[in-house]
């Protein structure tokens, strides 16, 4: 049994979130930021979604050089090594991987003069942070070639543009809750006055899968005050196609935040209702 305690397990469920109850893919305008266009995965030597989580943590370590860039990850690692599923020696190996990292995006100014170590480092310590999500670790098989690496590299440089063209984040990792925080997660970025979503996919259009994630990051994030900072754009950056998609608060009928609202905070307590019959303690 699923219970939807996440935000993103939350969002794929539309017939919690109706399409007549919220706002259409057709609403938000589309940009293209770059000429060349699709950064196809399918010569990439590992699969999409773990590109995807190399793209974000490598945005949030090396373009950021953000220190709780790892923070999730660690969390599972921790708690794996602590239930002796982990050895002292791979333990030390993935610490000693984030420290160089780390020391990496201190001394790189350029995506370019990356050593091709640090794709190998991160594809290792990005395996933790999905086992977080998953609840189960699977140890890297395959690693980066040639080829992904330089789209990997390619992805970074457009997420490097993407910020210049509207602004570095004066935030990362905000958290969106309902009130007994049985349903809650981590958005990605928050620009001056934007709500940041970064994906890396094939899709070349906005996909209602992304509007419901947007939708309920801005409304248990903002729209019900758990956050204070002032949201004006919604907007999803897509690093594979280099394409902008954004609407206006202003633009979208206050009743959709409310029936969001009200749809969450509903599933919430019937979680945490699930939660209390099965014993279990959300941290």
């Amino acid at each position: 049994m699923e219970i939807p305690i996440k935000i993103s397990q939350f969002a794929k469920m539309p017939k919690l979130l109706p399409l007549n109850k919220i706002i259409r893919s057709s609403t938000f305008t589309a940009k293209q930021l770059g000429i060349v266009g699709m950064i196809s995965k399918d010569d990439e030597t590992i699969a999409a979604g773990n590109v995807g989580t190399m793209v974000d943590y490598l945005t949030r370590s090396i373009l950021l050089a953000d220190d709780h860039a790892f923070d999730v990850a660690n969390i599972q690692l921790e708690k794996d090594f602590g239930q002796g599923l982990v050895s002292p020696d791979d333990f030390v190996k993935v610490v000693d991987e984030e420290e160089r990292l780390k020391q990496i995006a201190k001394n790189t100014s350029e995506i370019d003069d990356l050593p091709d170590e640090v794709f190998k480092m991160a594809r290792d310590v990005c395996a933790w942070e999905e086992a977080y999500r998953s609840g189960m670790y699977v140890k890297p098989e395959t690693y980066s070639d040639k080829v992904t690496i330089s789209h990997i590299r390619e992805m970074l440089k457009r997420v490097e543009h993407f910020f210049e063209e509207y602004g570095w984040p004066t935030r990362d990792a905000f958290i969106a809750s309902t009130k007994n925080n049985c349903l809650a997660g981590e958005g990605d970025y928050l620009l001056k006055d934007t709500l940041v979503d970064l994906k890396v996919s094939n899709a070349q259009s906005m996909q209602i899968y992304w509007v419901r994630q947007l939708l309920v990051y801005y409304t248990l994030g903002f729209y019900n005050h758990f956050n204070d900072e002032k949201i004006n754009c919604l907007m999803i950056y897509n690093a594979r196609t280099d394409t902008v998609y954004y609407v206006k608060i202003a633009d979208i009928d206050k009743a959709v935040f409310e029936f969001v609202n009200d749809a969450a905070e509903k599933q919430s307590k019937k979680n945490e209702q699930v939660l209390k019959l099965l014993d279990i303690k959300l941290k």
